[in-house]
């Protein structure tokens, strides 16, 4: 290791140290100060550069009665089976919504059941995975419901199920096809492997299908990605998409289009996997608020987890 290397890790491991000491045995940065013989500030320093680094992690156990109340009244409007509303982030807005993910999931791993665990892509979803704890688990099953490549062949840097899989020592199982095929021929073929009829039945087994909502708006994730056209998105616009889960749009009622675009997609059918598996949405934020209504509506979510803003603008209108 180079000296700039070795000195990295020393301080790193005295962040650990001054962390433990503040946030598990409860000294004071004073006494923490004085027990390293470094100033106040110094320690400061150390214990932020831990909450950086990720070497500690927070777990809220009491709930907010505020989010406790709106989830309540989520799960009783929609009938949902899994219900988080976490307080609004200032600086990260994701960060909260994809830790109380994590918790949710993590508590899902331990339990008896099914081990298969369903997942599309997303940048909150990612964020969930940043949270979750890395525990060895070969036990567990990751199954991705979506395509996971652009039209250039590039793997999604939004995909989930192998992240997780790694960094859990979990078994994956990725749709390796695109995203949306060329044609409905090439979609056809696609879906005629076996490998597909596999996954598909694997992940109407599972414990519960984690998914990302988004809007379908010029500039939407869908097309930042690169997995639709100028062309195409204007065609879904005007065929009265307003959101899609795992690539599939879907109206203003929650009803899947049908269309040439989705004759071209290979992932699975998020109202399909509805009716044998929890399908969870992880979303939050003002862009998120009408597809997320609508995908509540047309029962294309058994589950919500979410933040508070959301949740309340949710609520205003039925």
């Amino acid at each position: 290791m180079s000296d700039l290397g070795d000195l990295q890790s020393r301080k790193l491991d005295l962040a650990t140290r001054a962390a433990w000491l503040y946030y598990i045995d409860g000294a004071t940065q004073d006494e923490i100060a004085t027990q390293f013989d470094i100033s106040r500030q110094s320690v400061q320093r150390l214990i932020a550069m831990a909450v950086s680094e990720r070497v500690i992690e927070f777990r809220i156990q009491s709930p907010v009665a505020e989010c406790t109340a709106l989830a309540q009244q989520l799960r009783q409007r929609y009938g949902l089976s899994i219900c988080e509303v976490v307080p609004n982030g200032l600086h990260d807005p994701l960060g909260a919504v994809g830790l109380a993910a994590a918790q949710i999931l993590e508590t899902q791993f331990g339990q008896r059941g099914s081990g298969v665990f369903g997942f599309s892509t997303g940048r909150t979803l990612l964020r969930m995975v940043r949270e979750i704890s890395a525990r060895s688990r070969p036990e567990l099953k990751m199954v991705s419901i979506v395509g996971n490549a652009a039209r250039d062949g590039c793997v999604s840097p939004f995909e989930i199920a192998m992240r997780l899989a790694d960094k859990l020592g979990a078994k994956c199982y990725p749709l390796q096809m695109p995203v949306l095929a060329a044609t409905v021929e090439h979609c056809e073929a696609l879906k005629s492997q076996p490998v597909h009829k596999l996954l598909r039945e694997m992940v109407e087994t599972a414990r519960a299908v984690y998914v990302g909502v988004s809007d379908v708006t010029w500039g939407s994730p869908i097309q930042q990605d690169g997995f639709v056209l100028e062309s195409e998105m204007r065609y879904l616009i005007e065929n009265g998409a307003i959101g899609e889960i795992a690539a599939w749009p879907y109206d203003k009622d929650g009803r899947i289009l049908q269309n040439d675009y989705t004759d071209r997609l290979p992932g699975f059918r998020p109202d399909r996997l509805a009716r044998f598996v929890p399908v969870v949405g992880v979303a939050a934020g003002q862009r998120k608020i009408m597809p997320i209504r609508a995908a509540l509506k047309g029962d294309l979510l058994s589950g919500l987890i979410t933040d508070e803003q959301t949740a309340a603008a949710l609520l205003e209108q039925p």
